[in-house]
């Protein structure tokens, strides 16, 4: 069992990750990205993940520690009760996360074509215009 004070510092403590207003409620963040935060009516902390199906397998495969509210159905968000959870797996979820957002950033890199190149093109193509 957490209180939500050690909730907090769990999160905090993990290296990248930093605190940031999400949606005016004090949020922990890695890389800009949202992680989670320690839910200011329910005795939980909410949690992104990396997609709703995901979220749902988690809340089917351990309905003690997760949950959700209506409020967060549409988006691939979820409670953990303070209750149930402990360091150890509050820990784990942070850095789930945290490597989803690593390997989102990643693949966007992968995928965008080097700046100088586009650049370079877009010169070129002007160039071609005026002649």
């Amino acid at each position: 069992m957490l209180s939500k004070t050690e909730a907090r510092k769990i999160m905090l403590a993990i290296k990248g990750t930093s605190e940031a207003p999400y949606f005016g409620k004090p949020s922990v963040f890695y890389a800009e990205s949202f992680v989670g935060r320690v839910h200011d009516k329910e005795d939980a902390v909410a949690l992104r993940v990396g997609t709703i199906e995901m979220r749902d397998v988690m809340l089917e495969a351990e309905p003690k520690l997760f949950y959700i509210t209506d409020h967060y159905k549409p988006w691939p968000m979820l409670l953990a009760r303070l209750k149930t959870l402990d360091k150890t797996v509050l820990k784990e979820l942070v850095l789930a996360r945290m490597g989803e957002i690593d390997a989102k950033a990643k693949k966007k890199k992968k995928a965008a074509p080097p700046v100088k190149k586009a650049v370079a093109q877009k010169k070129a193509a002007k160039k071609k215009a005026k002649r």
